[in-house]
């Protein structure tokens, strides 16, 4: 097992994919952090805060760098740069021809799939932490350190100790998301032999759940919805978040990869690999 998963590393290590989504992550972060610094667009949140108080130098930091990145990156770039290598570790193998001599080897299928899926949940938890860590350093480095301020539902200040925890626990509620969505790529991709169609299905199940979720018919499904969970990640900047609440969200989450996973390990188990 462990050398299967070696060599699924290797493979996933060697495709220019696999570095668009650090790369085009950390070109979004050099931006927005010169923006922050130099920009005008935060004025208003400034003025508004100093209705009611004291405001002693800016409360655009690292940690507010962090927590606004998410507004823009859970339904874009995160998930479609985790679909991108999900989607792509079995379906490139069957369009290149390499996965039939893969599978001749003295190895089980399931083994192979569960290493392919396990690189896929390596990478998307490194991808997701890691774009949080890279800025935080940066916003650290550039814009400095310091409590955050969110108005969101009000308006709430947390010393910066509390805002790093909220923000780490944001970012796995998120990471549980994007294994979701990337383990829908992945199961997709089991029955495919082009890795985009799997990326645009994955990205086309999330986007529909979210408008479903706009439709008053289907309020009763609204709840199990995937897009319904991952904006539970907002609850962590808005007071005490309810346990309970965000313990069904990981179980919905993790039943989601788990579904998927299960699909995709028995389609994979009876593919007829032909070429």
């Amino acid at each position: 097992m462990l050398v299967n998963l070696r060599l699924e590393l290797l493979k996933v290590m060697r495709k220019s994919r696999t570095y668009i989504g650090p790369a085009a992550l950390s070109l979004l972060i050099i931006a927005m952090l010169v923006g922050m610094k130099h920009g005008h667009e935060f004025h208003y949140m400034k003025r508004r805060l100093e209705q009611d108080f004291i405001v002693a130098g800016s409360f655009v930091n690292a940690a507010f760098l962090v927590r606004f990145l998410l507004e823009g990156i859970v339904y874009t770039f995160l998930p479609l740069f985790a679909c991108m290598v999900c989607g792509d570790l079995i379906a490139s193998e069957a369009a290149d021809g390499t996965l039939r001599t893969l599978l001749c080897r003295p190895v089980t299928r399931l083994k192979v799939a569960v290493s392919k899926y396990a690189v896929a949940i390596m990478y998307v938890l490194g991808l997701t932490f890691g774009t949080g860590l890279l800025a935080y350093v940066s916003g650290w480095a550039y814009l400095g350190h310091g409590s955050l301020v969110v108005l969101n539902r009000g308006v709430w200040i947390y010393p910066e100790h509390q805002a790093i925890i909220r923000l780490i626990e944001a970012y796995a509620l998120v990471a549980c998301g994007m294994i979701a969505v990337g383990s829908i790529a992945f199961a997709i991709s089991t029955f495919l032999s082009n890795s985009n169609g799997a990326i645009a299905a994955a990205m086309g199940l999330l986007y529909g759940s979210a408008v479903i979720g706009e439709i008053e018919y289907f309020a009763r499904i609204k709840p199990y919805l995937l897009t319904t969970q991952l904006e539970m990640w907002r609850d962590f900047f808005a007071g005490t978040p309810d346990p309970h609440a965000l313990a069904k969200a990981v179980g919905i989450l993790a039943a989601y990869s788990l579904g998927a996973l299960i699909i995709g390990l028995v389609i994979f188990d009876r593919r007829d690999v032909l070429s």
